[in-house]
């Protein structure tokens, strides 16, 4: 009788092994992103699965000093990997999520925040959304079509070290660094 649950508890097991090593090098590439960007690492590294789907909504531990009252970041239950600090004299707050109530689970998204009233992504910011809340510009990318929730993020480690760069541009050097 336990024999023919031994596939399933395999596979499960599988499953929750490959997310579970997915958020431990996605959180090891945001700190490395922060360190290379001289920005501050706040953390945590990831939600805790205990709960689920039934998780409590879990604050940044830094402020958000935007509203999240709009379409998807309404929809955000758990925050984590918040990288925050100063890129070219601009402050910026970057986050890994997970979104409630999109599909059957919930999907992660990647939000990068700078206090800007303009936008410094440029005209065409396909597939993504930017708005603008409370003096700050704040990036979403929007789901593609056959995206798995749980095993891609909305935003790589690359894609955000060249929004930062952008914000980087015609900044002005520290005293005695060049």
């Amino acid at each position: 009788m336990l024999l023919k649950f031994l596939p399933l508890l395999a596979a499960l097991t599988l499953v929750v092994g490959v997310v579970r090593a997915s958020l431990m090098f996605r959180a090891r590439a945001m700190r490395a992103l922060a360190a290379r960007s001289g920005l501050r690492y706040v953390g945590p590294t990831a939600f805790r699965w205990w709960g689920f789907p039934l998780l409590p909504k879990i604050r940044p531990p830094v402020p958000v000093p935007f509203s999240l009252t709009w379409w998807p970041a309404n929809k955000v239950r758990q925050v984590w990997n918040v990288i925050e600090g100063q890129q070219g004299g601009v402050s910026v707050l970057i986050f890994d999520s997970l979104l409630s109530g999109i599909g059957k689970s919930g999907v992660y998204r990647t939000f990068f925040a700078c206090k800007n009233e303009q936008s410094p992504f440029g005209e065409d910011t396909s597939p993504d959304q930017v708005v603008q809340s409370r003096g700050w510009t704040i990036l979403c990318r929007n789901p593609r079509f056959l995206e798995v929730p749980w095993a891609t993020w909305s935003m790589g480690t690359q894609c955000l070290e060249d929004h930062l760069s952008k914000l980087r541009v015609g900044s002005v050097p520290e005293p005695g660094k060049s």
